[in-house]
């Protein structure tokens, strides 16, 4: 920018005749310049959608590689690859097209004004109004001009390009968050502990009401647990049953009614002491890259060494895992790969034990186990409930026999809630539920 403000302004100092003439480029290259800004914005945008569906499209495949082969779908996933890889290189032409008109009129300009300032200076130097010399000196000065100029256009085809870029990041990075915490939302298990009106391990469902979007999920649900007791959450799939314990540990807010954990709304605690107060167990377990001791430390980062083995020890899991070639040092690689999904939801209940929390929500932590590991698992997990509030999404109805209390969560709504027994005597939801499941099971 120094050199193309200093040459203007020698330019001018030398012949303002000629420096009037080389203002007329200015209007073409600036509206040129107007016309790639919105096209190649628009152009670059496309190429970073393009870009991210092919990858994803990549990586789809990759990730279902088994399915693929086991329904003989090799030449459809080839297809979806070819068809979005051609896709992301139209785009990518349509840049190129943009800038193959672009560039060449910002050259254009620079030997059209030496053009010009050739044949304005040769008529100005026959009437002796200006000297050849400066003619020569204009010609020489006209390329520190046009010069910045080619190379801020260059510049600007990058920058254009990263902007699209950095559009898509920021895109992700603005989305407002649907769960907010409150300004002077307190610690649940600091000092305030003791002030609770209840037991911190109380659970309060108060006419509850959820939809995502615009789609009801759960209708006017109330329940009530009470600390240290165990509660199923049982009903058909898509009933809502999910979605409540997700409700619970605050991974959504109502749209309508209260939660309360020890007679305070989650809503004015903090994520983190609610986080540290109750540990849910989803039904499948997620491993990061890394070890099995760093994968079950997630419970509890500032954990030892020794912390890990005891929690793998109360569950029995320790000699389990011991017996790997490379034991607790064992990788597993992203996503827990080189694990077994069974392994994968053995190191999930680990965390769960490390974390010790007060309260803990399973979502049917022993649905992907083989029968004789979860036998196994369930003695363990019979230890790690005691003492402790535990929500069960129950979807085989032998957990939600040996819980305290059973929920039937039907259409959205709280259909039936007792014991066990009760339901059963009762003949209503709860036990055609249990009939058909004592039916068909194995």
């Amino acid at each position: 920018m120094l050199l193309f403000v200093g040459t203007t302004v020698v330019l001018f100092v030398i012949s303002w005749q000629l420096a009037l003439v080389t203002l007329l480029l200015v209007p073409p290259i600036y509206f040129a310049s107007r016309w790639f800004r919105r096209v190649s914005n628009r152009a670059y945008l496309e190429v970073r959608d393009r870009i991210a569906t092919n990858m994803s499209t990549l990586q789809e495949s990759l990730e279902g590689i088994r399915v693929v082969q086991a329904f003989s779908r090799e030449a459809n996933a080839t297809e979806r690859f070819h068809d979005t890889n051609e896709a992301q290189y139209r785009a990518n032409l349509t840049t190129v097209r943009i800038s193959a008109k672009y560039f060449p009129m910002v050259e254009f300009a620079g030997v059209g004004g030496t053009a010009l300032i050739l044949g304005l200076g040769g008529v100005l130097a026959h009437r002796d109004a200006v000297t050849v010399g400066t003619v020569a000196a204009f010609v020489l000065y006209l390329n520190n001009l046009f010069e910045p100029v080619q190379q801020l256009s260059q510049f600007y085809n990058t920058v254009q390009s990263a902007g699209a870029a950095l559009g898509k990041l920021f895109g992700l990075l603005d989305t407002a968050p649907s769960v907010h915490e409150r300004p002077g939302a307190y610690d649940l298990t600091g000092d305030l502990t003791g002030d609770l009106r209840g037991d911190p391990g109380d659970i309060e469902v108060r006419v509850v009401s959820f939809a995502y979007l615009d789609d009801p999920v759960l209708t006017d649900v109330s329940v009530t647990i009470h600390a240290g007791e165990r509660v199923a959450l049982v009903g058909p799939t898509g009933a809502g049953k999910s979605t409540l314990a997700k409700l619970l540990a605050r991974f959504y807010d109502p749209r309508s009614g209260v939660i309360t954990i020890g007679g305070h709304d989650l809503r004015d605690v903090t994520i983190a002491s609610l986080r540290r107060t109750m540990c849910v167990v989803p039904q499948e377990g997620y491993l990061f890259a890394g070890t099995l001791r760093e994968n079950v430390r997630i419970g509890r980062p500032d954990a030892s060494d020794a912390d890990v083995d005891s929690a793998l020890r109360a569950l029995g899991l320790y000699e389990r895992f011991a017996a790997f070639p490379e034991g607790l040092a064992t990788q597993v690689r992203e996503g827990g790969s080189r694990l077994s999904a069974g392994e994968r939801q053995l190191v999930s209940l680990a965390r769960a034990a490390l974390a010790d929390p007060r309260i803990l929500v399973l979502d049917e932590a022993t649905s992907n186990l083989d029968p004789g590991t979860e036998h196994a698992v369930e003695q363990a997990l019979e230890r790690l409930m005691e003492r402790r509030t535990v929500v069960v999404v129950a979807h085989r109805l032998s957990t939600a026999a040996r819980a305290d209390r059973v929920a039937v969560i039907d259409g959205g709504r709280l259909a039936e809630w007792g014991t066990h027994d009760e339901l059963l005597a009762r003949g209503g939801r709860y036990a055609a539920l249990f009939a058909a499941w004592s039916t068909h099971r194995p």
